[in-house]
């Protein structure tokens, strides 16, 4: 009776299950795992892995986790790997071996295989599809740094003489001498516009050029006494809530990181206005990449003008040149990375930037 329960409970469940001896002989499978491996019982039962898979080149990783498992004696092995059945069919297999036990002798191996193929496949689309926006992004990024590069050339001497020449003209007139109306718009207009080509050239010279493996947590954290200091300077009552793992890295430039995080969160200092205000930066590891959250609790942002967040000269506030999240934008695209801003259903808005995994970065 018992053996009976046991073996239906192992044929009932989705992972396959192979058993082997210390000799590498199957000496048992269920039916997920025949199906998975394309082979009948009478193929399986009494025959050895190594008669059974190795001389199939297509198969080396999937062997490799037995041949690690027999020969290295290596414990509760998990690795994802592909594997081509008799049939010919693709399989990528999630595999999970440990040994089989008899009071203290090891009788044998569990292999247990789960299929991932579809999960794998949509990761890989995924994948494909993250590669195609980032494509058109970078083709937007170069030639936005080909356009700043010419902008910066070619006014910056122009506006930096208008500029001059009127501070100069100021400081010749005294206080009551009625040109001071004329003269000192220009002068405001021509800072504003030497403020528009610095960030031209600024933008231009964003390049992630010291990428290195980060741990976000000790980065991250530098962002809590910044968010203080400011807070303190505008009168502001806000706290910063971090939740990230303390061993998830990125392969990312630290400084310029650091500079679209700051950026990010100085506009959501700036759009907490009345009373006490909450910023949360959570950080998660997923099998299609680093997920960046930051969310306020601030005005938020009006949904007709999400589209145009990240677009150079676009602003809500009369003393900015609308730059800032245009540069963010290029920083996160220099990692290969996205990021969207959306309003929060609530109150406040959240910014995702979403980086690839180490072996998909720079």
């Amino acid at each position: 009776m018992k053996k009976i329960l046991v073996d239906n409970i192992i044929q009932g469940i989705h992972s396959g299950i192979v058993v082997l001896n210390h000799q590498g002989m199957v000496v048992y499978a269920n039916n997920p795992a025949m199906k998975i491996l394309g082979l009948e019982e009478q193929q399986l039962a009494g025959r050895r892995w190594s008669d059974l898979f190795l001389h199939m080149e297509e198969n080396d990783d999937f062997n490799q986790v037995i041949i690690d498992v027999i020969v290295g004696e290596k414990l509760n092995l998990h690795r994802e790997v592909s594997y081509v059945s008799p049939a010919r069919q693709f399989f990528r297999l999630s595999v999970t071996t440990s040994f089989l036990r008899e009071k203290k002798t090891v009788a044998g191996i569990i292999v247990q295989l789960d299929d991932i193929t579809e999960l794998w496949d949509l990761r890989r689309r995924e994948q494909l599809v993250n590669a195609e926006r980032q494509r058109l992004s970078l083709e937007m990024v170069n030639s936005m740094k080909k356009i700043s590069l010419s902008v910066a050339h070619v006014i910056l001497n122009p506006v930096a003489s208008i500029g001059g020449f009127v501070r100069l003209m100021l400081k010749r007139i005294d206080e009551e001498n009625p040109l001071r109306q004329y003269l000192e718009p220009i002068e405001e207009c021509s800072g504003r516009l030497e403020n528009i080509v610095k960030s031209f050239k600024e933008y231009a010279d964003i390049n992630a050029v010291n990428c290195k493996d980060t741990r976000l947590s000790t980065l991250i954290e530098g962002v809590r006494p910044k968010i203080e200091e400011i807070a303190r300077t505008l009168g502001k009552e806000i706290r910063c809530h971090i939740d990230i793992g303390d061993h998830v890295t990125a392969y990312i430039d630290p400084a310029l990181f650091m500079m679209a995080l700051d950026e990010i969160i100085m506009n959501s200092i700036e759009s907490i206005e009345d009373g006490p205000g909450d910023i949360d930066i959570t950080v998660n590891k997923t099998m299609f990449g680093i997920i960046v959250e930051i969310r306020d609790t601030g005005r938020g942002i009006d949904n007709r003008h999400i589209q145009c967040a990240f677009d150079p000269f676009f602003t809500t506030k009369t003393s900015n040149n609308g730059m800032g999240l245009f540069k963010v934008k290029k920083i996160i695209t220099e990692h290969l990375g996205t990021i969207t801003i959306e309003h929060r259903e609530v109150v406040g808005t959240r910014v995702t930037i979403h980086l690839p995994l180490g072996d998909l970065a720079i």
